[in-house]
């Protein structure tokens, strides 16, 4: 498909959008996609190439290669009354670049919501090559907070205020819990809430333990005792264990206010079972009861796509607070 064509009076229509960080529509209608969709547009096919590759770069932490977003990609500069209403929306243009460097701006509901669209301006296809680490990790991060911030306000419309209250009750912490999740198991400052679907199953748990040490270390230590006392397969001396033979990802972030917390990525696996699959895990140090706690998602779909699942998942752990 080529959308080019009156690409000089598109860059007149878009130069002031250039110059703009958050452009908003009024009575905007929704943008049409799915969550971590891309609509790709780009002035030559060395810079298209060179873009897509970067956003497909596969995401971590998950049993099969997947890409960051699913991107779909065209050559030219102009957007029509079809495309204009994409979710996400990246425009490379390159020959015509402020200080000769590669530079990347964005605006969000501009002609729709919610929507994010980028302008990367580079003074050549070879330098967006060059400088292909760099510009690729700021249009993921880019991006990939967009999509967490809509995750996150679709959440607080539509959630579970009775799964919410399980939560409380159980483990004395606030989670925002989607929708779906209606099944539930407690245990001593722990409970497991899932919608219980075979094929395609998504998961949460709630616990805490004492004390404030959320090194990744700890953290799987913790998380392997708990589950193998509250979450038991069907076979005699079957648990929920941490796949250790695949890599755990791990990074430290903070709450809204400044609490330190721990988030890591990897695989679980059903010790003595043949289940297992994706999961993502935050601790937050709650000082004030000198204990952490813990919210994880987890997901069980054999044979089908996960990154979508363990992102709306992780959406909810976001909203993980000691209470």
């Amino acid at each position: 498909m080529n959308l080019g064509g009156g690409k000089l009076a598109a860059m007149a229509a878009l130069a002031a959008a250039m110059s703009a960080c958050d452009g908003k529509a009024p009575l905007a209608p929704q943008s049409g996609g799915e969550p971590y969709e891309v609509l790709l547009m780009a002035d030559n096919d060395t810079a298209l190439g060179a873009i897509k590759a970067m956003l497909e770069l596969p995401i971590e932490g998950l049993p099969q290669r997947e890409p960051s977003f699913d991107v779909s990609s065209t050559k030219g500069w102009s957007l029509n009354q079809a495309t204009r209403y994409a979710r996400c929306i990246v425009m490379a243009q390159t020959g015509d670049a402020p200080g000769g460097r590669t530079a990347i701006k964005y605006e969000t509901d501009v002609y729709a919501r919610p929507q994010l669209i980028v302008y990367v301006s580079s003074p050549s296809a070879g330098e967006i090559c060059k400088n292909g680490n760099t510009v690729g990790r700021q249009l993921r991060r880019l991006i990939g907070n967009f999509e967490a911030k809509s995750a996150n306000s679709a959440l607080r419309r539509l959630h579970d205020s009775k799964a919410g209250n399980i939560v409380r009750e159980t483990t004395g912490c606030h989670l925002t819990v989607p929708q779906g999740l209606a099944y539930s198991k407690r245990g001593k400052n722990f409970v497991w809430l899932t919608d219980n679907n075979p094929a395609k199953m998504r998961n949460i748990c709630v616990y805490t333990y004492g004390g404030t040490d959320i090194s990744p270390a700890t953290i799987v230590d913790k998380r392997d005792s708990i589950m193998a006392a509250n979450l038991p397969g069907e076979s005699p001396g079957s648990h929920v264990t941490t796949e250790t033979e695949a890599p755990i990802f791990c990074a430290e972030t903070h709450t809204a206010n400044g609490t330190a917390s721990t988030m890591l990525r990897g695989l679980w696996k059903m010790e003595g079972g043949a289940m297992g699959g994706p999961f993502v895990c935050r601790a937050v140090a709650d000082s004030a009861k000198g204990r952490t706690v813990v919210a994880e998602g987890f997901a069980y779909a054999p044979g089908k796509p996960k990154r979508s699942m363990m992102k709306q998942l992780e959406a909810a752990l976001l909203t993980l607070q000691p209470n």
